[in-house]
């Protein structure tokens, strides 16, 4: 007999059948539109940083650290002011006309943005997909349906 939790990671109920859930296809569009756009947000960024504290070609070792952590607050922020100022869209979901939303259908408020943007963070979150669901869909109790 299997665990119900295994069935349900997180014990996040199922959405419900009136939901358009997005395909997995748009998912990943969704996915590598919106990693490439925060890579490249990001990639400025660290390199502006760079070019501000290094000295004379030589990058101090503690600016590797201040670049890896700006990259990972350039995808939190990213994706929390995308999906929280404009209805649960990224540039990838407007492109794909999909949106989050909480399992209930209901728009997303600050918090749940906030909440998958920092399970977006989570190491290996990206091959979450090949269980069932993301886990920042499993943990923050959303999940990404077709915007009509």
């Amino acid at each position: 007999m299997q665990n119900e939790i295994l069935d349900r990671p997180f014990d996040t109920p199922e959405e419900p059948e009136y939901l358009d859930l997005a395909d997995s296809g748009k998912r990943f569009i969704n996915y590598l539109i919106d990693r490439i756009l925060s890579q490249v947000l990001a990639a400025v960024m660290a390199g502006g940083l760079e070019a501000m504290f290094a000295e004379e070609g030589e990058v101090n070792g503690g600016l590797d650290i201040l670049s890896f952590l700006l990259i990972y607050a350039t995808i939190f922020g990213y994706y929390t002011i995308m999906e929280g100022a404009f209805n649960g869209k990224t540039l990838g979901k407007f492109i794909t006309k999909t949106r989050a939303v909480t399992i209930e259908g209901e728009q997303l408020n600050w918090n749940k943005a906030a909440l998958r943007s920092v399970c977006r963070l989570i190491p290996f979150e990206p091959f979450s997909f090949l269980a069932d669901k993301g886990w920042h869909d499993s943990i923050s109790k959303t999940c990404v349906i077709n915007d009509r």
